[in-house]
């Protein structure tokens, strides 16, 4: 199973929010590159990195820059980054991969427009992760500002696109070290059919073995890591990454 700490970019610094709200923001470093390179140090071999502004719509150059330092850096250092955050068009995830992302994130519009997803997937073939941002079993899009579809809707429409697999989040959940939503994960396995990795919540290791036993291919960690919950070294040794 993989762990993949999570690096969350807003005003190009390096941030996380409780339940994606941005007036619950903790900035934990000026420099999101420094964070990567210190889990790359831990001995991740995974990232996830998301451009928070460019997710609502509203890119800031700050936050734009940033993302780019940090995919490059992370690249650099032979791990693999997987990119979100406004990810929209086939030109934008084109740039992410040639630019050294391993894989790019699509939500919004993979949840209300299913032809440009497509092209999308079509276009960085195996390279892109679906992602489902769900508040009470719907949808949320737009950086978590609107509802979409039904979950189930969702999934059963995606199920046997040519996506390399699904990133789940209970964002009632993210950030709040409450545990993860087990149930929500095993809702996506079954009609997903897919490889999924899970988000939100979790704050211990014994989250993360849960989240192993219900058959996550991978889990998301933010807050834990940043502050202290997880040790990243041990997590790593107890969950290696499938070779």
């Amino acid at each position: 199973m993989h762990v993949i700490p999570a690096i969350d970019v807003r005003a190009g610094r390096c941030v996380r929010l409780r339940q994606g709200d941005f007036a619950r923001e903790t900035v934990h470093a000026d420099d999101p590159v420094v964070v990567a390179e210190r889990f790359i140090d831990a001995g991740a071999s995974r990232l996830h990195v998301v451009d928070l502004d460019s997710a609502r719509g509203m890119p800031v150059t700050e936050s734009t820059d940033a993302v780019t330092r940090v995919v490059r850096a992370i690249a650099a250092r032979g791990c693999a980054a997987q990119v979100g955050g406004g990810v929209r068009n086939v030109e934008t995830a084109r740039h992410w991969t040639e630019l050294g992302a391993d894989s790019v994130i699509i939500g919004s519009v993979a949840a209300r427009d299913w032809s440009i997803a497509l092209d999308i997937c079509h276009a960085v073939q195996g390279r892109v992760l679906l992602g489902l941002d769900v508040h009470a079993d719907v949808a949320r899009i737009e950086g978590w500002t609107r509802d979409g579809a039904a979950m189930t809707e969702l999934l059963r429409a995606w199920r046997g696109w040519p996506a390399r697999a699904l990133v789940y989040t209970d964002t009632a959940r993210d950030g709040m070290l409450q545990g993860p939503n087990l149930a929500g994960l095993r809702t996506c396995m079954d009609t997903f059919g897919g490889d999924v990795y899970v988000s939100g919540g979790i704050s211990s290791l014994e989250d993360l073995a849960a989240c192993r036993a219900s058959g996550a291919a991978g889990v998301i960690v933010g807050r834990a890591l940043y502050e202290g919950a997880i040790d990243l070294p041990a997590a790593l040794r107890a969950f290696p990454a499938p070779v």
